[in-house]
């Protein structure tokens, strides 16, 4: 059992709590028993994989490594640890070309409980390719992995340059939307974006909205109708309103 937060296992999966401790090492951490199952469910590359006595018996793998709880503490973020962990390797080789016909990009969505949302509604509605922009949070920050809840493991996440993204979109051919009430916005309902074959949509930040540039460079504006007195609607929300409302074939 590891009972020293000196212990090299134990530093190297602390620093993945930083953004810049993920990058260098192209991991990322989970915690708990139900994103540890979803990520052996999903047959997801697993480095290490870190647990409590009183989770012993709950898995048997190879790479299992009990701690103390006292460990279990350093490497959580929240005032509650769950006493299961694991490290992840980071798929650095994914192809950029996108898999699926229906794509989510973001622009600036800086909320780590908005990304995750979003990444979830993705996987349920079966955006399987997700494109973060710059400005865009961490996918893999303790928070957004936990608002996942393991989503992460059925979609693809693609760290871009977002004009590049959507110039070999729409060079394969997709129509990219963008969610922006606009002077030339149309009615999410009364548009038909399907009849692409491959679409993407477009949100962004929460306060500025998609940067005028990104809506320059996409093909239409569409909007949400709302019939009360709210005067928007969260991203996440929106976001995914218009996947729903746009399911791929």
């Amino acid at each position: 059992m590891l009972t020293s937060k000196n212990n090299p296992k134990i530093k190297s999966a602390k620093k993945l709590l930083s953004r810049r401790g993920r990058e260098k090492a192209g991991q990322y951490l989970i915690e708990g028993p139900h994103l540890l199952e979803a990520a052996l469910e999903a047959g997801a590359d697993l480095a290490e994989v870190f647990l409590t006595p009183d989770h012993a018996a709950d898995f048997n793998l190879a790479n299992q490594t009990l701690i103390s709880p006292e460990i279990a503490s350093e490497l959580s973020d929240t005032q509650r640890d769950q006493g299961v962990f694991a490290v992840v390797n980071q798929d650095r080789k994914a192809s950029l070309k996108p898999a699926s016909p229906a794509v989510l990009l973001l622009d600036g969505v800086q909320d780590p409980g908005n990304l995750g949302t979003l990444i979830r509604s993705a996987d349920a509605f079966h955006y399987q390719d997700i494109y973060l922009g710059k400005g865009t949070v961490d996918p893999y920050s303790p928070k957004v992995v936990r608002s996942m809840q393991g989503s992460q493991f059925h979609v693809r996440l693609h760290q871009v340059v977002l004009e590049e993204a959507m110039a070999s979109l729409r060079a394969a051919g997709y129509c990219l939307a963008v969610t922006e009430l606009n002077d030339q916005a149309q009615a999410l309902e009364t548009y038909n974006l399907k009849k692409h074959q491959k679409w993407g949509i477009i949100l962004g930040n929460e306060g500025n909205g998609v940067r005028p540039e990104i809506i320059a460079a996409s093909d239409i504006s569409l909007y949400i109708t709302m019939l009360g007195q709210a005067e928007s609607l969260n991203v996440a929300i929106a976001g995914s309103i218009a996947m729903h409302h746009f399911l791929p074939n």
